[in-house]
């Protein structure tokens, strides 16, 4: 396969990232300037999974920050306490999607759900069809036992219309990430789908964060060719067009596990080449479709 090929197929199922993490903190402060946003998020039980991933280790930390200390489910408790350092101090519980029996302890008293869990492996049992469709499929299943509310879900831009020239390997993960939105959203339970463009490491809080509908969305030239990481601008320049900071995307996360108009959302989020102002990402949410 071409390595531009395979890394655009990489890009859209949400499983790359160019630089180190950075500017949790501020993205948290960003999400809590609304102070019913705060209360929610401290007073709901809240469940990460994937949260030793990027996308995951973001939300988690973004939470922290605020002062919310959320259930995280690991599937090796030594390695998820070695990654995340000897001060942190989480509420830990072993569990995996593809372990149906699992979940239902990791589940109890749990209102919302943000999985971050992802997989590139395209063969295996920790493929996208066990991870991603089947895991969903255990989830929705164990949710409904426990109670919960709300799941927020990551996936990918182009999980909704994959390129028509990825190779076949690539279509089938697209096809079983978006069965999984499928389960999601036909499950009765409130969701949110967040499907984020190319995610850099950027700056928190400095760049207007846009949502978009999938139906509707146009990918731009930079995420068809993804430019090198050497060719990216410097993180205080305003953001390739395509992109969003993961930073901002853990904002948005943690906005929409307890944000009444994200309820039944399926969006694109990205990021605008202009600075953050005084319009609200928020107020897109009802332009947005159910899935």
């Amino acid at each position: 396969m071409h390595f531009a090929t395979r890394k655009i197929a990489l890009l859209a199922l949400g499983a790359l990232g160019m630089f180190t993490t950075v500017g949790f903190a501020a993205a948290a402060e960003t999400a809590a300037r609304d102070p019913k946003i705060l209360t929610a998020l401290r007073q709901t039980p809240l469940l990460v999974i994937g949260s030793t991933g990027r996308n995951g280790g973001a939300i988690t930390e973004a939470l922290e920050a605020i002062g919310v200390r959320p259930r995280v489910l690991v599937r090796d408790l030594a390695r998820a306490k070695e990654k995340a350092g000897a001060g942190a101090q989480r509420d830990w519980v072993v569990g995996d999607l593809r372990d149906p029996a699992s979940l239902d302890a990791a589940l109890k008293g749990i209102a919302v759900v943000i999985n971050a869990a992802a997989t590139s492996q395209m063969q295996g049992d920790n493929d996208t069809a066990a991870v991603d469709r089947e895991g969903t499929r255990n989830l929705v299943a164990a949710a409904k036992r426990a109670g919960v509310k709300r799941i927020v879900f990551i996936t990918g831009m182009s999980v909704y219309s994959p390129p028509p020239n990825m190779p076949p390997p690539f279509l089938k993960a697209f096809a079983d990430k978006r069965e999984a939105e499928k389960i999601l959203a036909s499950s009765g339970i409130e969701y949110v789908t967040l499907r984020p463009t190319g995610i850099l490491a950027r700056p928190a809080g400095a760049w207007k964060i846009t949502l978009a509908a999938s139906p509707t969305y146009k990918p731009t030239v930079e995420e068809q060719t993804m430019r090198a990481p050497g060719t990216l601008p410097p993180p205080d320049a305003p953001p390739p067009a395509g992109t969003i900071a993961r930073a901002d995307l853990a904002e948005v996360a943690i906005v929409a596990a307890v944000e009444p108009r994200a309820r039944n959302r399926a969006f694109i989020v990205t990021q605008a080449a202009e600075p953050r102002g005084s319009a609200d990402w928020r107020d897109q949410l009802e332009k947005m479709p159910s899935d």
